[in-house]
């Protein structure tokens, strides 16, 4: 009887594992490409305005933080690119109904 039970926790212990790992390659994997096929498919265009630019990270990334207006309402986000200068402008994707889910034309072009 004990072995069946040990037999059964370990049966049980992998359909977790297994479950749990599942997940996680669906947060980390899929879903990204679901938002930006999102985007893609439904998003609108606009300009947004860097109104900063600094390196990030070890590997010395330049990220661009933008700004944009949607119905007097101002939305942020950012943008990595080697070649972004302060103040100029750049593209952007946003979803009508939920403008604070934005990125740039380019990062969604080419994802």
């Amino acid at each position: 009887m004990e072995i069946n039970l040990n037999l059964l926790n370990r049966y049980k212990s992998r359909i977790v594992w297994t479950v749990i790992v599942l997940l996680m390659f669906w947060y980390l994997g899929i879903r990204p490409e679901m938002r930006i096929s999102e985007l893609r498919n439904d998003g609108k265009q606009t300009k947004a305005y860097l109104y900063e630019v600094k390196g990030v990270g070890s590997k010395g990334t330049t990220r661009g933080f933008y700004r944009f207006e949607i119905y007097n309402n101002l939305y942020e986000g950012f943008y990595d690119n080697d070649k972004l200068v302060k103040y100029d402008s750049i593209d952007i994707i946003y979803l009508l109904d939920n403008p604070e889910r934005n990125q740039a034309k380019k990062f969604v072009e080419d994802y």
